[in-house]
């Protein structure tokens, strides 16, 4: 399949707008939905009300044919791990625990999927960044998107890995510094490759991309 000599992106005003979007079904919402549940109703009803959430933003999409955002199906994946375990225990150490086992399941789940040759990162490419399923599916891109999967597989083994050693040695407070600081850091580093290494492989299959902020009018027709 010859490689395209350009691809134009839809404006970044759009993207900006589409990521938020995503962003906000899939983490936020289920997120005050879980604390408002939590002062109303307890932990139980919390728990299965930010986990209905998530599994009904996946059925209404689903219904309607919707292609499904991959935050929206990690986020679904991330409040099942911590309604089980969260519903089996009731401390801090479990509490600060559920985030360290949805490290693991998230490095999991990329490191999978390099294994069965559909990375996540290229589902993130196209609901994030947009490129068309004929780029995402070029050799270079294809071997390129597998790389930064397992680099973010290694990310949050790192991040679970440290946040693990620090619950086991009782260090609640390093738990919470490590995690407002080691995992944004770290995943600015994967963002970074995933600029760098995906700009790389585009510009090896000679592939240009075509950035604007927004939408030009349609130029005015001469009398």
């Amino acid at each position: 399949m010859p490689s395209p000599h350009g691809v134009v992106m839809p404006p970044l005003r759009t993207m900006l707008a589409s990521i938020g979007l995503q962003v906000v079904e899939g983490t936020l919402v289920p997120a005050l939905i879980f604390w408002a549940m939590l002062h109303l109703t307890g932990l139980v009803w919390a728990l299965f009300a930010g986990l209905a959430w998530c599994y009904l933003a996946i059925a209404g999409r689903w219904a309607r044919g919707v292609a499904l955002p991959a935050v929206l199906v990690v986020g679904a994946l991330l409040f099942t791990t911590r309604t089980g375990v969260a519903l089996a225990f009731h401390s801090t150490f479990v509490y600060l625990l559920t985030p360290t086992i949805n490290a693991f399941v998230l490095a999991a789940a990329f490191a999978g999927s390099v294994l069965l040759r559909r990375p996540l990162t290229e589902r993130f490419a196209r609901d994030f960044v947009g490129l068309p399923a004929h780029v995402t599916a070029l050799v270079r891109v294809q071997r390129v998107l597998r790389r930064l999967s397992l680099v973010w597989a290694m990310v949050n083994i790192v991040n679970g890995t440290v946040a693990l050693q620090l619950l086991v040695a009782d260090h609640y407070d390093a738990v919470l510094l490590a995690r407002s600081v080691l995992a944004p850091v770290l995943s600015a580093m994967a963002v970074a490759c995933c600029v760098i290494m995906g700009r790389r492989a585009l510009r090896d299959e000679g592939i240009h991309l075509h950035l604007r902020w927004r939408d030009e009018p349609p130029a005015a027709s001469a009398s």
